[in-house]
Parts: structure tokens; sequence; C-alpha cells
């Protein structure tokens, strides 16, 4: 079989150079799929020690993908590397910019981008196995902090490898030249660092999780996310709310969720008409109507006369419900409170109101 036509010359490549490049392309299109499955199995070996096998179906899930990016990008990069310019296009050197240049940075860009795409995904899955996990050591909130941490640097560091490599930039000066205005831009940003701080406080002391409900002065709601800079929690109101974490660290804070009891505290007026052994049996009746509801309630309680005020003799109520949960204690609250108007009610008294009462002299 005559195979001279293989070395025949066109665009100054032979026909034999043509037939290997686009044959590596087109079995890698073909194949590429396979030889990220096989990918997927080798490296899954490295998470052997803190992963298991009923995880590899994530895994894969989560690296075929960027195996196939990164597969594709090798393969652009080997089957164009057999091809040569011809000497007549008179092309600049691949140091100088040109087409040489803007082709190389193009081709390096794409093969750092496709490395940080298995990157980030190692630490999706790292993420992924710690959440699912039922021995694990590390809370999930923890969890996915570190991985959006490790994401930034990740990140950070494509960033710096794409200017090093892909376009020469001298890496080490840019940094020292960074470090100069290092004190300008701290100074400039002293809140975004406070919050940032606060961030890993929280989550080394673990004041609350995500999911818990918590009260924070006049703010009561559940938290959704522990971000870097800021915390959101969802009101009771369901509006969402944005609190800067160096505000958190720096107030007192009540974890509703951590604790075992709700202490519910209100003052009922009574009219200046009431006598002394109606208040008396009010407070009997509302002791012993509290004590109905245990064990939904505690039997530490304190109902007192304990002031005159302005319009009305006033009596404080102090009792605790055994939940955490807020439905379960407004519904309780609510049964308490008809039973106290009952109580009112049957001695005789009523409730007072801001009134004023003018006594005319004969």
């Amino acid at each position: 079989m005559d195979t001279s036509f293989l070395n025949e010359q066109f665009l100054g490549n032979s026909i034999l150079k043509w037939a290997l490049c686009f044959g590596i392309i087109a079995i890698t299109l073909l194949l590429n799929r396979w030889i990220a499955i096989l990918a997927s199995r080798a490296s899954y070996r490295i998470f052997k020690n803190i992963s298991h096998a009923q995880f590899y179906a994530e895994f894969s899930k989560m690296f075929n993908k960027p195996f196939v990016q990164l597969i594709n990008v090798l393969a652009l990069y080997f089957a164009c590397n057999i091809l040569t310019f011809p000497a007549e296009w008179e092309l600049a050197k691949i140091d100088e910019f040109g087409v040489r240049w803007i082709l190389h940075a193009a081709y390096s860009v794409l093969f750092i981008v496709s490395v940080t795409s298995l990157f980030l995904r190692a630490t999706e899955f790292m993420e992924h196995v710690y959440h699912n996990l039922e021995s694990g050591h590390m809370s999930k909130d923890l969890a996915t902090f570190l991985k959006e941490l490790t994401k930034v640097l990740i990140y950070i560091l494509s960033f710096f490898a794409i200017l090093g490599k892909a376009f020469e930039v001298n890496v080490t000066a840019l940094v020292t030249s960074l470090g100069i205005g290092g004190l300008a831009i701290a100074l400039a940003a002293q809140d975004t660092l406070a919050n940032l701080i606060g961030s890993f406080i929280i989550y080394l002391d673990k004041p609350f999780q995500v999911g818990e409900t918590v009260e924070l002065g006049d703010i009561k709601g559940t938290i959704e996310k522990i971000g870097f800079r800021t915390t959101r929690i969802r009101t009771f109101e369901r509006t969402l709310l944005i609190v800067p974490n160096k505000k958190i660290i720096d107030s007192d804070l009540n974890n509703i969720t951590q604790s075992n009891q709700r202490r519910v505290r209100f003052q009922i007026g009574l009219t200046y008409q009431s006598e002394t052994e109606a208040i008396l049996g009010i407070i009997d009746d509302i002791k012993l109507a509290i004590l109905e509801e245990t064990p939904q309630t505690s039997e530490e309680m304190v109902v007192r006369f304990t002031e005159f005020d302005s319009s009305s003799l006033n009596v404080l109520v102090v009792y605790y419900v055994n939940s955490n949960e807020y439905e379960p204690m407004i519904e309780l609250k609510e049964k308490i409170n008809v039973k106290i108007m009952e109580i009112v009610k049957k001695h005789g008294c009523d409730f007072a109101y801001p009134s004023q009462t003018v006594f005319l002299a004969k």
C-alpha cells in the first residue's frame, strides 16, 4: 500500500501529523467519559481513610465532569503540540506577544481552571462526607465553614497561578507590593476583619448552630447560615435579618434551643376597688391553675401582689414552661391566661386600665 501521500505537506504539516492530531481529539471525545470513570475510581483511594464505599456514587457524580474537562484539555494540548506553525507565516516567538503567546496563555488558563475545578469538588465532597457520617467528630456547621474558607484559598491560589503561568507576571514582586499597601488595606477593612474573626470565634466557641432559635437583644429567630462576615437569622415574622458577626460576639445572646425551659413573665392589674381577701384568693387560684398544667409547667413559680401602680394593683406572675419550642409555649400561655380571666371574674374583681377617679367634696 502506497503511504507516500502521508508525507505531503498542508499548511506546514504533513498529512500524517494532521491525522494524528484529529485522531487524538476524536478518540478523546469518544472515550473521555470512560477515562473519567477510571480516573474517579483511582482518585477515590485518596479518600478511603475518611470515607466509605457508600459515598462512591456521590464522589463519581461530583468528579466525572471535571475529569472530562481536564482530559479534553490535555488531549487538545498533545494533539495541537504535534503540529507546527508554517515558517512562512513569520509568527512571533512564544515568549513575545502574538498568536503563539495568546494560544499558550489560553491553554494555561484552561488547564489551571480544570485543575481548580477538581480541588473545589474535593472540598464539596469532604463536606458531604462529614454531613453524612454518623460518627463524625466535626460539626456540620464547622465543616461548611471550612469548605467555604478552603474554596476562597483555592480561588486565590488559582488567580496567582494564572497570573504567573499564563501571563508571566512576577508573583513574588506582586505579593511584595501588596504587602506594602497591606497596612492601608487593613485599616480600611477593620470591620470586615473583625467580622471574619467573629466567625472563627462562633465556630470555635459554638454558642449556637444552624437551625437553633436564639434571642439577641430585640432580635428573636432561627439561625439559617453562618457566613464569613454575617449571620443570617430568620425572625418569627419570617423576615431575613443579616447580623454582623462582630455584633453577635459583643452582645448578650440567649440560645433558646439549648434551654430546657421557657420563662413566662407578666403582670395583671386589678382595680383599686378590689378587696384584700379577693386579691389573695386570686393569687392562690392562679398558682393552682399553673400547677394543674404540670408536667408542661414547672412547680417553680412566682405569683405575688407586688406594687401599687397609678391606676391598678399589680400582681406579678412568673412561671416556667418545660419546653423550648415556641408554639407549645404560646398554646399553654393562652390556656393559663383564659383561666386567669375566669379566676378574676370568680372573685368579683375587674382588670384595671389607665383611668382617673375624681372625688368631689360636699
